[in-house]
């Protein structure tokens, strides 16, 4: 991608997400939702929108579609999830094409719950089950993803103050998403994401915790060694 593209696609992920509040100004729920967790959010996916069509991935917004009206007739809005479920086609996401044309197309969605590395051990069915991802990549189309459909996942902390707890956590969801393993490619860099990028984990999905405390970056070398990549965003 050239870097007239590169800006142009910039360009209108921002015009998306600075129209996301004057959406439906009279829709009282969606703008309960817009916390500034739910705006991080936001700004992390442009981010990774932006960098992921920097790696020859080919993106296109997919709106939310509603019923309205007494026959249930459908229209489209600019909505995204304000609390994590299932992968549903009729959410707001990115549908994601792939640079290798025979890999399958991916989809980028907000808040996600995904069937965990220990419930495929154990059959799991208790809250252990699932956990939730605030920004996923996957080729499922539908219900709740398991852990080897995940090509990346995204952890977003719009705290003030990054503490030894969140990393924590992060190793948690890590460890629910792979098992440590020698360096291999990616799976975004199997689907033809260039430049390659490796990662110590099978499956072999990128994982990111996206934190605006620059504080954060005190905590990135070790669990680097499992896969996570820490990035300080700031908005």
């Amino acid at each position: 991608m050239d870097a007239t593209t590169r800006a142009d696609a910039a360009t209108e992920i921002q015009r998306i997400f600075s129209a996301y509040r004057a959406a439906q100004p009279t829709d009282t729920g969606m703008l309960a939702a817009l916390t500034d967790g739910k705006l991080y959010e936001l700004y992390v996916l442009s981010q990774l929108v932006t960098d992921l069509a920097g790696r020859g991935f080919t993106l296109q917004f997919v709106p939310s579609v509603v019923p309205t009206g007494s026959a249930a007739a459908m229209h489209s809005t600019l909505k995204f999830k304000a609390s994590p479920g299932m992968i549903k086609s009729t959410d707001s996401h990115f549908e994601v094409r792939c640079p290798d044309p025979s890999m399958p197309i991916c989809y980028l969605f907000l808040n996600i719950e995904f069937d965990t590395l220990g419930h495929s051990k154990n059959a799991a069915s208790d809250n252990s089950r699932r956990h939730e991802l605030d920004i996923i990549l996957t080729w499922a189309s539908s219900g709740y993803p398991t852990h080897s459909q995940i090509a990346l996942g995204v952890e977003c902390k719009a705290v003030a103050n990054f503490e030894k707890g969140l990393v924590k956590e992060a190793l948690g969801v890590r460890r629910e998403l792979s098992y440590v393993q020698g360096d291999q490619d990616s799976i975004p860099s199997q689907l033809g994401g260039h430049p390659i990028k490796m990662v110590p984990a099978n499956p072999p999905s990128e994982f990111m915790v996206a934190f605006i405390d620059p504080k954060g970056q005190n905590y990135e070398e070790s669990p680097k060694a499992f896969g996570i990549d820490f990035m300080h965003m700031q908005p």
